[in-house]
């Protein structure tokens, strides 16, 4: 199928990743830098020179490229930089013969068309084309995986291509790809790449190899190796400096190495590239790991010219995932969050060898958190459809490293009780491992941010492994784990104790790792109404979800017993929460009544619903399992229904912001574009509402229409503005990426998605 042209703002960044390997090449905000990213919580800090000019590589025509350079907004030119000859030799640099170089042009976004979709990202100008390719599948279990599935799964790249067509022109033109590097280390590569094949590299760890193939007028593409025409090298201070210089191209001490081609009137060439890293060594500190590709390769040039020999056969990946999401339900603007999340999940991720055993590690974004739980949570959409042996890793890996026993405290008192097992918010940060049982980010004796997230964690925990065993039905884990199983579920009672000493189902007590302060939720950079997990609606449901997800595990390992006690425990913790109801029709966001979250209207009530719709929806049935029609849960379902409602339809849009996007609390200016996804799935899914909270058309309920208005709000959060060189972001404060940038999270969009 054709992938129509973006239908918003171009000048917007993008991971392009390979799975498993931290690695990124990130492109397309005008004006800034981006390039290759290893292990890096930002887009890369290279000026990216791609484009043409007419004549040979020698001409002083103008270079035409895409706007990914800095100053390229304005047409600025290249600043040479302090190691450039004329500043080594300034008495001599006034005699020394002025080479005229070309001018360095950028196109506008008038001048240029992007075409956007879930595995390549396309940009068209008058003179040429830039496409990448990023195509992505399930990365096999190594277990049961032969060493060329694993090594056709993990190669550690990403390809693109440059396109030329000059068949109609009358003279010569150049094309030409180019970095320059803002730090020392760069080199072109004279050795290890197959034969017509140039390439450059930083150092040992990363590069960019290329090779050039012409085409033919029907559509046959021949090899250097056929028609005697080779790309070429280059590597001075600037791009305009490489290319016209003829005696020395090269120059060791150059920052900007390029690669460059030369098109004959009536000749149509494609510079095929890759992108690709190399790590072989421990990378990260405390459980040391290295990367699993390098089972696999041998080194970066094994890396780069694997990826250019499987180049057409990523290129049939790409358009087969491109068509399944243009031929979805979905609306534009939902297929473009989709494909956008996509991209800066997979930037995100981590397959390493520890001890020679797969450890699998999400990222968080700009924070580079290792293994953030209560992200991991929202992935498990995701994980499950594509890698669910990946999810059974991370469960057993908090397990093994980052599971605790605590106690609970009385709010009022102080007084320490039985608590339980419970999971650390994360595992480390920037490839450092946390002491075991630690995270990176919980501290004591705070009331906010940073403070512990044990309530939520034991939740996260609980509800990833009860989505795992829904639809993978794994019977040898889930009795090999039967007692942590146990001990998540006699945790979650211990924290439920009302101050009369009865269970209410709802997190009442705090853990005593808080010291002095109280527990938070996810939400931490919300105020009350989100931030603290003691009597927050939020995670009361949650909690709900929680304890029938282990009341599906309980009856998988066919512990009846246990399975009647959690039941009991989501009935009375519908009960209290349904009874919570305020005469102006909404729950209160905590049940506190001397808290300033006692009248705060949050989205997120209705979030944790989509387990119990997910759950519904699995192969693995148990008894009862579609708990939303279930009459006992008919109060709670109906009281977040009306909730919803007030919420969706108050005529002071005290949940919407003026362009129409979500707001998930009424008392926060902050909003998480992975958690509206989340609640606009439910809304719609559940109780078929628009975004108004008005029953859906019925055009608009065969598919996920409704939500137009957000949708295109959401869209422009991402690609508008300052939002726009961080590709991904979940953090949104009034229409602008103000936190967790360069963010994994918003894969939640996945829920959208029926297509797979």
């Amino acid at each position: 199928m054709q992938v129509p042209a973006f239908h918003g703002n171009v000048s917007f960044n993008a991971h392009h990743s390979p799975m498993g390997a931290f690695f990124t090449f990130t492109c397309g905000n005008f004006g800034t830098r981006g390039g290759l990213g290893l292990e890096a919580p930002r887009p890369g800090n290279q000026d990216i020179y791609i484009g043409v000019k007419d004549g040979d590589r020698y001409s002083a025509h103008p270079m035409k490229c895409l706007p990914f350079y800095e100053g390229a907004d304005k047409n600025a030119q290249p600043i040479l930089p302090d190691m450039a000859p004329e500043n080594f030799v300034p008495e001599m640099s006034t005699e020394a013969p002025k080479k005229k170089r070309s001018e360095v042009l950028a196109y506008t976004a008038a001048q240029l068309q992007r075409y956007y979709a879930w595995a390549t990202d396309r940009w068209v100008t008058p003179e040429y084309e830039f496409a990448i390719y990023t195509p992505f599948d399930s990365i096999p279990d190594p277990q049961s995986a032969t060493s060329n599935q694993m090594r056709a799964a993990l190669i550690p790249a990403v390809t693109a291509e440059l396109v030329v067509d000059n068949r109609k022109g009358t003279q010569t033109k150049t094309g030409f790809f180019a970095l320059r590097f803002s730090d020392p280390g760069v080199r072109l590569i004279d050795s290890g790449l197959s034969k017509g094949r140039v390439g450059f590299a930083f150092r040992d760890d990363m590069g960019v190899a290329a090779e050039l193939v012409e085409v033919k007028t029907d559509g046959t593409r021949l090899g250097s190796d056929e028609t005697g025409v080779y790309p070429f090298t280059f590597m001075r201070w600037a791009p305009n400096e490489g290319l016209a210089d003829a005696d020395n191209p090269s120059h060791m001490l150059g920052s900007c190495p390029g690669i460059g081609f030369e098109v004959p009137a009536g000749k149509m060439y494609v510079l095929r590239l890759a992108f690709g890293c190399f790590v072989n060594r421990i990378v990260t500190t405390r459980i040391e790991g290295r990367y699993f590709y390098t089972r696999y390769f041998a080194s970066l040039t094994d890396v780069l010219n694997e990826a250019l020999a499987y180049i057409r056969f990523a290129k049939v990946d790409c358009n087969t995932l491109n068509d399944k999401l243009l031929i979805s339900n979905l609306n534009p603007d939902q297929q473009f969050l989709l494909a956008h999340a996509t991209r800066s999940y997979y930037g995100a991720t981590q397959l390493l060898d520890v001890a020679g055993q797969p450890y699998w590690v999400v990222n968080e974004g700009e924070y580079c958190m290792l293994n953030t739980l209560d992200l991991s949570v929202d992935h498990v959409f995701w994980e499950n459809r594509f890698n669910p042996w990946l999810l059974k890793n991370l469960l057993e890996n908090f397990v093994r490293y980052y599971s605790y026993h605590d106690q609970v405290k009385d709010p009022k008192t102080g007084e320490l009780k039985p608590g339980g097992i419970s999971f650390c918010h994360d595992q480390g940060i920037f490839n450092n491992f946390s002491p075991l049982g630690r995270s990176s980010y919980e501290l004591t004796n705070l009331k906010g941010c940073f403070s512990h997230m044990t309530q939520e964690q034991l939740c996260n925990w609980s509800i990833i492994a009860a989505s795992y065993m829904a639809y993978n039905n794994d019977t040898e884990w889930l009795l090999q784990n039967k007692h942590i199983i146990e001990a998540c579920a006699q945790s979650m009672l211990n924290r439920s104790i009302g101050p009369d000493g009865k269970p209410t189902g709802i997190m009442t007590l705090d853990s005593s790792r808080c010291g002095n302060g109280w527990e938070i939720t996810t939400y931490d950079s919300l105020d009350e109404s989100l931030g603290q997990a003691r009597n927050n609606l939020y995670l009361a449901v949650k909690c709900w979800a929680t304890y029938l997800g282990l009341y599906r595990l309980f009856k998988q390992a066919g512990n009846n017993t246990g399975a009647e006690q959690m039941l009991q425990a989501a009935r009375l913790n519908a009960n209290n929460i349904a009874a919570a109801m305020r005469p102006e029709g909404f729950l209160p966001a905590v049940f506190e009544k001397d808290n300033h979250g006692y009248h705060s209207r949050i989205l997120p009530a209705i979030e944790a619903l989509s387990y119990a719709i997910y759950w519904s929806a699995a192969p693995n049935k148990v008894d009862g399992s579609d708990w939303l029609a279930l009459a006992e849960f008919k109060p709670l379902v109906e009281a977040l229904k009306k909730h919803t409602v007030t919420l969706l339809s108050d005529k002071e849009k005290r949940n919407h912001f003026a362009d129409g996007g979500l707001k998930l609390s009424s008392t926060s200016k902050n909003t998480w574009a992975s958690k509206v996804a989340i609640f606009e799935h439910v809304a719609r899914e559940l109780y078929n509402l628009d975004e108004n909270g008005a029953t859906r058309t019925a055009a608009a309920a065969t598919g996920v229409g409704g939500w137009e208005k957000s949708d295109a709000a959401h869209t422009k959060w991402q690609v508008e503005g300052k939002s726009a060189y961080w590709a991904c972001s979940d953090q949104i404060i009034e229409g602008v990426a103000m936190g967790s940038k360069y963010y994994p999270r918003i894969v939640t969009t996945m829920l959208w998605f029926k297509g797979l």
